[in-house]
């Protein structure tokens, strides 16, 4: 079975689009920060706990992604390293 080398420009794209989806989650998890400041304030906080549940499932879901993605492109990279 032969490996497929990607080049330097579809590496740097994958980079790019795991940076996207990083701001996206960033977006996302700023959002229920402040659904969950409005909760403690106007709704005593009878949300907060599954808010927060929600909360730590995106963030371990966006690390866990991340972590994976970044050893992916480092693998590709030192590839690359090797074919040069």
């Amino acid at each position: 079975m032969s490996a497929i080398i990607r080049t330097a420009d579809t590496i740097a794209d994958e980079a790019i689009e795991t940076l996207g989806y990083g701001r996206e989650h960033s977006t996302w998890l700023s959002a229920l920060m402040v659904a969950i400041r409005l909760d403690a304030e106007h709704n005593k906080g009878r949300r907060v706990a599954d808010l927060a549940t929600l909360g730590q499932h995106l963030a371990s879901d966006c690390g866990n992604y991340l972590d994976a993605q970044a050893s992916d492109l480092r693998r590709a990279l030192e590839v690359l390293e090797v074919a040069k």
